[in-house]
């Protein structure tokens, strides 16, 4: 009989967390799911972990591939999945213990296409709360749809939900980026879906790497991974466009202070000969971006990205350098959460 959950779990080279991740699935309240673990090309122990979990608890199994990141292999272990719910974990991170029940439940009362949860970032000081989701989750909503919540443009996390596993084919998702792939699925999803619950409860801990390979939101200001996040921002801006007109200045808005900051940050430390091609793709989101969102911004937004709209980037990298030099350590701009510049989807 299938089971009435399918978790995927795509990993590579996680050994130092992978453990924490596979008990905390073991340990979850709705017994009824089945764990699938996609092998990406590990080379460090990792798959050696996923067997011995597999031959000791039934719900997991294993999928080898050669590397080619977590994009295939979530889609080849979804496309083996076979419980009437559907979700996804990334394999260094934590889950809840009542966080699939949770999720499952819901659905169930409600008949709504998915269900997204309250996340939490894991560090080695402890467990802290993200200011940028604080809101989204505050209060639970059944239901609901993100033309009529606007506030849900900025869950664009896979791993913190459950979704009706006839809605996923229904639309055939996929993932397709390389980097930062949840975005446009989870933009498209929200937008396809008919109605979606969120709950205030938190179901997932996000972990902050101190060990082993740093994740690629650790990695942010690369000049590799900025040019994949912009591209993120890009391809998910045309999904917003395309499907969802209304909802285009709230994400423009939510980019423009996240995702298009890190390239302010990335461009003073590494300057304009690396990062061209991610300031191109930020150039070309700039110029779909509405002149009212661009003024309803603080004014060093405004700033920054006009110098970056108009090709500019020398008198911005200026302006960067004599604001740090007049700013006292640590120091935030009024209106700047603390953790702005980082978005969902963020691996």
């Amino acid at each position: 009989m299938p089971p009435v959950l399918s978790v995927v779990v795509p990993f590579h080279n996680v050994a130092p967390y992978f453990d924490d991740c596979l008990a905390s699935l073991a340990r979850q309240d709705l017994k009824d799911a089945e764990f699938i673990l996609v092998d990406d090309g590990s080379t460090d122990g990792s798959l050696l972990l996923a067997h011995a979990w597999a031959d000791r608890d039934a719900r997991f199994s294993v999928l080898v591939r050669p590397r080619q990141g977590p994009s295939p292999a979530r889609n080849t272990g979804a496309a083996v999945a076979g419980g009437a719910y559907l979700a996804f974990a990334d394999a260094d991170d934590v889950v809840a213990v009542t966080a699939y029940r949770s999720l499952v439940d819901s659905l169930e009362r409600s008949g709504s296409d998915f269900a997204a949860g309250d996340v939490r970032r894991l560090t080695a000081a402890g467990v802290v709360r993200h200011p940028r989701y604080a809101d989204v989750f505050s209060v639970p909503r059944t239901r609901t749809h993100i033309t009529r919540d606007h506030a849900l443009i900025i869950d664009r996390m896979v791993w913190n939900k459950v979704f009706r596993r006839s809605f996923w084919d229904r639309h055939a998702f996929t993932f397709s980026l390389p980097q930062y792939e949840d975005a446009p699925v989870m933009v498209a999803a929200y937008i396809l879906a008919e109605a979606v619950d969120v709950l205030d409860e938190v179901v997932y801990f996000w972990r902050v790497r101190d060990r082993g390979e740093p994740s690629i939101t650790q990695r942010l200001h690369e000049p590799a991974n900025l040019e994949a996040r912009m591209r993120m921002t890009v391809e998910t801006g045309e999904i917003v466009r395309r499907l969802a007109p209304v909802l285009t200045s709230a994400y423009a808005r939510d980019m423009c202070l996240g995702d298009l900051r890190v390239a302010m940050t990335a461009l003073h430390r590494h300057g304009e000969r690396d990062l061209s091609a991610a300031l191109e793709l930020g150039r070309e989101f700039l110029a779909g971006v509405a002149p009212e969102v661009l003024a309803g911004l603080p004014e060093r937004d405004r700033l920054h990205l006009g110098l970056l709209a108009s090709g500019r980037t020398g008198e911005l990298r200026a302006a960067l350098r004599a604001e740090e030099a007049h700013e006292a350590p640590g120091a935030e701009e009024p209106g700047r959460t603390a953790g702005a510049g980082t978005t969902g989807a963020e691996r």
